[in-house]
């Protein structure tokens, strides 16, 4: 289990755990919780990292993979999607990777061995 990060509220990591854990919002029952920014913010990554983790799965031979700053931990992933012609650049922060490899190992796997820590 991760420890509550520096840079996300406690507000904000209690309801990152919950989307993670799978608990499903109703806008309309849950508003004041969809109107508080913190929340936004842990939705917004939550969302983000599901949908990295997603294209990494569906396009495993088309990725790129970047350690972009070593002593920040910092990684750039380029996607390329042939059937769309386009591409996907994704940053993702060490805090963000940890969340990706609890959530999707496989993938965590796939982006070490692209950038040569496997």
């Amino acid at each position: 289990m991760i420890e509550t990060p520096d840079e996300l509220h406690p507000t904000a990591w209690a309801a990152l755990r919950a989307l993670r854990a799978g608990v499903r919002l109703s806008r309309n029952r849950h508003f004041p919780l969809f109107a508080d920014a913190r929340f936004r913010k842990a939705l917004r990554l939550h969302r983000y990292l599901r949908s990295v983790a997603k294209d990494v799965e569906s396009s495993p031979d088309q990725l790129r993979v970047e350690v972009q700053d070593e002593g920040l931990g910092t990684w750039k992933l380029r996607i390329e999607m042939p059937t769309l012609h386009g591409r996907r650049v994704a940053h993702l922060t060490a805090f963000e990777l940890q969340l990706l490899a609890e959530d999707a190992p496989s993938v965590a796997l796939l982006l070490a061995e692209r950038a040569g820590k496997a």
